[in-house]
């Protein structure tokens, strides 16, 4: 995605910013992830709004709908500051497929839903999980939930749709990463939980 642009300001190196990451298995949906292509020792100062926007139209078609990039644009020293900036203070919202090992009534997850949020705000104690430990430090992190609502797909299966802050665990606080995080989702309705499809659907700069 950079050497189209790169080629536009005769750019001879670059640094891609991007406002966090996912797993390889999580689809970034909405209006999608703010980024910055840093250029250095470029030929060009400055281009044309048209040549930026031509630009991304030919990366939009040669990506065939795998990935879009929405309002390219010049930025500034500021926006590559807010990028990095963003990594802590930024929120996210996601929608997941959770399995349930137990049927439970509407009325009971509702309940605990309206229980646990009834604050305005859930604190999560996060130990570094076990699919990550290996390249992450073993640590406890405090994250916090601002939003969770839950639609019924079937008997066993919901549509979580959560808000929360940046680097918070999705994955761990359904299934609980064996006590790792705590509470975890199945914590909290009172049975197994696990999670089959993940999608962010919006960061929140």
């Amino acid at each position: 995605m950079c050497d189209p642009i790169c080629g536009l300001f005769g750019a001879k190196e670059h640094k891609f910013l991007a406002a966090g990451r996912e797993d390889i298995d999580v689809r970034m949906l909405g209006n999608g992830r703010p980024f910055v292509v840093e250029l250095h020792n470029t030929q060009k100062a400055s281009v044309e709004a048209a040549e930026i926007e031509a630009v991304a139209q030919d990366l939009n078609r040669a990506a065939e709908g795998t990935v879009e990039v929405i309002g390219l644009a010049l930025a500034d020293r500021e926006a590559c500051d807010a990028i990095k900036a963003a990594e802590e203070s930024k929120r996210k919202s996601y929608s997941c497929v959770v399995w349930l090992s137990e049927a439970l009534p509407q009325s009971h997850i509702d309940q605990v839903v309206a229980n646990t949020m009834k604050d305005g705000e859930l604190v999560l104690q996060q130990k570094t999980p076990l699919r990550v430990l290996h390249r992450r430090t073993l640590m406890v992190r405090q994250r916090s939930i601002y939003r969770m609502e839950v639609e019924r797909v079937n008997q066993n299966f919901l549509l979580l749709r959560l808000e929360t802050q940046a680097g918070t665990y999705i994955k761990e606080f359904v299934t609980g990463d064996l006590g790792r995080t705590r509470p975890s989702f199945g914590d909290l309705v009172g049975c197994e939980a696990d999670i089959l499809q993940l999608d962010v659907a919006e960061v929140h700069m």
